[in-house]
């Protein structure tokens, strides 16, 4: 997926980075033979963003400019969003993208249009949080882009072959109604999320699923639901909500993936096929 010495551009396009955790990662990377460069406005901080929209939309399209061979985000958080409508997609240089969490607003429109997309650890996480299976797999990721075979519970069984879209649900949810919407149509899609709870992970299922971005999903695959866990003593889990609100459309959902906001978070390409076989997530090797 990319060459040795691959220039990579690192940008802050939602929340505000740690400049020792980020050190971190941008470290790591280079010990993988690549050349990661932060882009100006990387470190600005204005509120809860790391900038400013003109500030943050400036380095997104440096780095989306053909000068750089890959996009990497430094953090998650929030702000990516605010950028979408001030892009142009299909104007972006081809260059894989690198996120995940607020990444999940510009990895689909991204995919859609035919570009890269790996939802993959952020810099901030990658040496300071995630585990050492997580950095092996994604180096190797990067390196070959090779098949991947990830193994799971099956909620609801069965077989579905389709493009792999999707990552944090709240991100996908808060882009219902806009012309941003995920289309899931074919699709298998990923799921994730941190922090909320399983009244309030229901009701963004229910969006997702009432206002058309799941319309025609193939399957879903299910990561890590951290911090969403049920009340002490009950007698259902995150996974029968989930089996509730979209085992109705009739499609398979395999949970148990291991991506998501915990330590393990193995990454992942989207706009490849994919397949769901019982336990198993099978995703194609991604082409060169």
């Amino acid at each position: 997926m990319l060459p040795p010495g691959a220039r990579i551009a690192v940008i802050s396009p939602s929340g505000i980075s740690d400049p020792a955790r980020l050190e971190r990662g941008l470290e790591m990377v280079r010990s993988w033979g690549y050349d990661p460069s932060l882009l100006p406005a990387a470190g600005d901080r204005h509120r809860y963003l790391a900038g400013t929209d003109a500030a943050r939309l400036s380095d997104l399209l440096e780095a989306f400019s053909g000068r750089w061979d890959a996009v990497w985000m430094a953090r998650g958080g929030y702000g990516l969003s605010r950028l979408l409508p001030l892009l142009k997609v299909k104007r972006l240089a081809p260059v894989p993208f690198l996120g995940f969490s607020d990444g999940t607003a510009l990895l689909n429109p991204l995919v859609r249009k035919g570009r890269p997309g790996v939802h993959a650890p952020v810099l901030h996480a990658l040496a300071a949080h995630n585990d050492e299976a997580s950095q092996t797999h994604l180096r190797a990721l990067l390196a070959s882009g090779g098949e991947s075979v990830f193994f799971g519970q099956p909620l609801v069984a069965g077989r579905a072959e389709g493009r792999l879209c999707g990552g944090n649900l709240c991100v996908i949810a808060a882009g219902c109604g806009t012309r941003h919407q995920l289309d899931a149509r074919g699709a298998i899609v990923m799921l994730e999320d941190v922090g909320e709870a399983p009244y309030k992970l229901d009701r963004l299922l229910v969006q997702c699923r009432d206002s058309g971005a799941f319309h025609g999903a193939a399957g879903f695959v299910l990561g890590e639901f951290l911090d969403a866990q049920a009340p002490q003593g009950s007698d259902w889990t995150v996974a029968d909500v989930v089996r509730d609100v979209l085992g109705p459309m009739g499609v398979p959902i395999l949970a148990g993936m291991p991506f998501g906001h915990g330590r393990t978070n193995l990454a992942v390409p989207f706009g490849g096929r994919a397949r769901i076989h019982e336990d198993r997530l099978r995703i194609d090797a991604v082409r060169s």
